[in-house]
């Protein structure tokens, strides 16, 4: 399944390239975010969890930078499984920025979401409301953190 949406922040769109390019300060952003691990400056591992209807999960994630044109576009995979379910699942999330002025940055994002197992039989109206909230959550981190940083 595929979503795109877009969110302005309040922010050049220097600021909010660096931002998005320190995994440490956008991980907290992430809804269900547990633990990062930087392995390079393209490469993390995350557990993260959902709760998506009587499913409880914790993936454990291995992350991809695999394009970056700097400050425009940042595309990133994430693949992983839940140890306990064993369910599976694949992100691709591509992020691009536009500047709207010198104190202002559009961001548009389309991430491209694929399950198996359990979630993937749950119906897709679930699983994209759950992947829509927490994509709106990811968005209002990102918004808050760099429009009150000093």
């Amino acid at each position: 399944m595929i979503f795109e949406d877009r969110f302005t922040v309040r922010a050049p769109i220097e600021r909010v390239w660096t931002f998005l390019r320190d995994a440490e300060r956008v991980a907290p952003c992430i809804p269900g975010m547990e633990r990062i691990e930087v392995i390079d400056d393209r490469r993390y591992h995350v557990i993260a969890g959902a709760s998506v209807s009587f499913l409880s999960l914790s993936f454990a994630l291995d992350v991809t930078v695999t394009e970056i044109d700097e400050p425009r576009r940042l595309v990133s995979v994430a693949q992983g499984l839940d140890a306990r379910l064993k369910e599976r699942v694949k992100l691709t999330s591509d992020l691009r920025l536009e500047a709207a002025g010198p104190e202002e940055t559009v961001v548009n994002y389309r991430i491209e979401l694929g399950v198996v197992g359990k979630l993937a039989s749950m119906g897709l109206s679930v699983i994209k409301g759950k992947a829509r909230q927490m994509a709106t959550g990811f968005a209002s981190g990102i918004r808050q953190r760099l429009e009150t940083a000093t």
